[in-house]
């Protein structure tokens, strides 16, 4: 792994921690990729954060498989696969930091959306999905390939509009990013991304991620639905800000 002061390290393994409890919380986080970039190049935190995803998934799904709403994922794969194609493609050519604001504009206003709608009663929601779920899953598939973590945001927006319960939401969210991983993951193999500072900076992770998704299970087993979704909410906000700032 590149070399890291003792603060550095510190400043990784305490930001690991916090995200994968926010993972184990929600079954999805947006935050690690933009704040571990503060230490580490993104030729190492993006692999790495594919790998620790695929990880996570499964011990998220290991107990909650019996959750996921397995309709909802088989919509969504082709366009996700659909979604990584266009991101390999269009990472070379585009303005990365330009995009990232714009997708942090977004999350940003509807988490604050989400937000101030746990305090009020939902209205009814009449929406296109046939129309949304190609829009989703591509527009996922792509902001994950090219800003890693990020498209559990994504995931996280559409299985809100369809008002899953909090445990269908975690573990659809979940399986929903295992297969992304699993693609992205192939990609990134097949290109030579999983290199010697990546499979290092893997295994200091991991036992980081372990204690990560062991407190965020104790805190979503304590969250009633409303909890829940105000959580969601919240990280939806936080994960948007260093966006609108990178």
């Amino acid at each position: 792994m590149e070399a890291l002061t003792t603060a550095e390290l510190l400043y990784f393994c305490f930001i690991i921690i916090i995200s994968y409890a926010i993972r184990g919380s929600a079954g999805f986080g947006g935050v690690t990729v933009p704040l571990l970039a503060w230490v580490l190049s993104l030729k190492t935190v993006i692999p790495m954060v594919t790998f620790l995803g695929v990880i996570s998934s499964i011990a998220i799904l290991r107990t909650d498989h019996r959750h996921v709403v397995w309709r909802d994922l088989w919509r969504l794969l082709p366009w996700i696969a659909l979604g990584v194609a266009i991101g390999v493609y269009f990472f070379k050519i585009l303005d990365a930091a330009t995009l990232a604001r714009i997708l942090g504009g977004v999350v940003l206003a509807y988490g604050a959306h989400a937000l101030l709608a746990t305090w009020r009663p939902p209205g009814k929601v009449n929406l296109p999905m046939y129309a949304i779920t190609p829009v989703a899953g591509t527009f996922a598939g792509f902001v994950g390939t090219m800003f890693g973590s990020m498209a559990g945001m994504f995931f996280a927006i559409y299985l809100d509009i369809l008002r899953h319960s909090r445990d269908a939401f975690r573990a659809t969210v979940a399986a929903v990013l295992f297969a992304l991983g699993i693609l992205r993951g192939g990609a990134y193999m097949a290109a030579g991304e999983f290199t010697r500072d990546v499979m290092i900076a893997c295994a200091v992770a991991l036992p980081m991620m372990g204690l990560g998704i062991f407190i965020g299970n104790r805190i979503h087993a304590n969250l009633n639905d409303v909890a829940f979704k105000r959580l969601v909410a919240v990280i939806l906000i936080i994960s948007g800000l260093p966006l609108l700032i990178r």
